[in-house]
């Protein structure tokens, strides 16, 4: 099974892994860090292979086959069937089915949207027929929802939904507790947060000056532990300098088996969309999360109490390629909506998972439209200049190649 996503992609993905052990059958995992830390501890009689080179960055995709280890230890498994397991199609699957398949089958999902999210370097539509097996799905059905659908598809009988459970281990939760101590933070008696910038988070970050308004207006009589890793730390500090009883803890960042304990001992979850969310909720602790509308309805929580604040935006499910100046789906979401929703939660108002969403504001549709327009006939421009590019001779060789390749094909030359 392919999963070299982030670490709450994997969370929502532990019932089906699950369901597929408790059949019986034997699993070969192919993830990276830190989902595979994580993994290796749940499943230890799993065959977890790291995959060396990242599915997501550029520089893999550049390279022809850049995963043939991974692809030789798949062939040396013998396994009955490939479970492409993520949704968002990437280019380790894709050179899978491109030069290392040998008679394996292969079970994935499709969906009828016109926009499919991916990160493969064809067309996801190109790949999906080459499966043996389909799910298909609607792109906002949540993870773990589709996960059940894969799951019930492998297993051919009906599989129920139920929520990732995680227990810390008890030496994880001495170590946490160590930990905590010194900053005065008794368990049950503070709440765990996560909400740093840095780059790559832009789409998803509601702006410290949001989160210093929120938790000064909505937690002042509550005990903070920020947590995150180092290159959030400066923004956190910002955020936490304005907060005089809270805990930065990302400038040293616990491994992972910690930051577990410490979400299980603590209060509950406040922040942004992160995989430290979906480890605090499969620990049972209540979430209240602000989301931008990238991944709409995919990565909800799985949490018996939990609130998710947003803002509608017309570009959701745009898998955040954003065509505007800021991400407005996200930085928009009022503050005073936040805290109504923390309110309701504080107040035992809240069972199950509830969504408070800002109305958009209709005068800015004419602008937004605008926007979305430029942006579009700017890639199409870009898009056309790269295909010139790519069809002009470097060299001779290379014009004689083209040459042959237009006389091949019956072109004009």
């Amino acid at each position: 099974m392919s999963s070299p996503d982030g670490l709450g992609d994997f969370v929502l993905r532990i019932p089906l892994l699950r369901a597929l052990l408790d059949e019986g059958h034997r699993l070969q995992l192919f993830m990276r860090p830190p989902a595979a830390d994580l993994a290796r501890e749940l499943f230890p009689g799993t065959d977890l292979q790291v995959i060396g080179a990242d599915p997501y960055q550029s520089a893999t995709k550049r390279r022809q086959h850049p995963f043939r280890a991974e692809h030789r230890a798949i062939r040396e498994f013998q396994p009955d069937l490939y479970v492409a397991a993520l949704f968002h199609l990437n280019f380790f699957d894709q050179v899978w089915l491109e030069h290392g398949r040998p008679r394996i089958k292969v079970i994935g999902f499709s969906t009828r949207e016109s926009f499919r999210p991916g990160e493969t370097t064809c067309e996801p539509a190109e790949l999906v027929r080459q499966f043996d097996r389909v799910v298909e799905v609607p792109v906002d059905l949540p993870e773990l929802e589709k996960n059940r659908l894969l799951a019930e598809a492998i297993l051919e009988r009906d599989v129920p939904l139920v929520w990732p459970e995680i227990t810390p281990s008890p030496t994880a939760l001495s170590q946490a507790r160590d930990l905590l101590a010194p900053h005065g933070l008794a368990e049950g008696k503070f709440w765990v947060s996560c909400v740093g910038a840095r780059p790559g988070l832009v789409m998803k970050d509601w702006g410290e000056k949001n989160w210093t308004a929120f938790f000064r207006q909505a937690m002042a009589d509550d005990r903070i532990a920020f947590v995150g890793n180092t290159k959030e730390w400066t923004s956190i500090e910002r955020i936490r300098h304005e907060l005089p009883d809270a805990v930065n803890l990302a400038g040293k960042p616990p491994e992972l088996g910690v930051s577990l304990a410490i979400c299980a001992l603590s209060a509950g979850y406040v922040g942004r969309d992160s995989g430290i969310m979906h480890l605090a909720a499969a620990t049972g602790r209540p979430v209240f999360a602000v989301f931008g509308t990238g991944h709409w309805g995919r990565f909800f929580p799985a949490t018996g109490r939990g609130v998710i604040v947003a803002q509608d935006w017309p570009c959701r499910g745009s898998n955040f390629h954003c065509p505007h100046d800021e991400p407005y789906c996200i930085r928009d979401v009022p503050l005073d909506l936040a805290l109504e929703g923390w309110r309701m939660l504080q107040a035992g108002e809240i069972q199950g998972l509830k969504i408070l969403e800002a109305p958009l504001d209709q005068s800015l549709l004419p602008q937004i439209a605008r926007t979305a327009s430029l942006q579009f006939a700017k890639l199409t421009q870009e898009s056309r200049r790269r295909e010139l590019a790519q069809s002009r001779p470097k060299n001779l060789l290379d014009a004689i190649g083209l040459k042959i390749r237009a006389w091949a094909g019956g072109e004009e030359s």
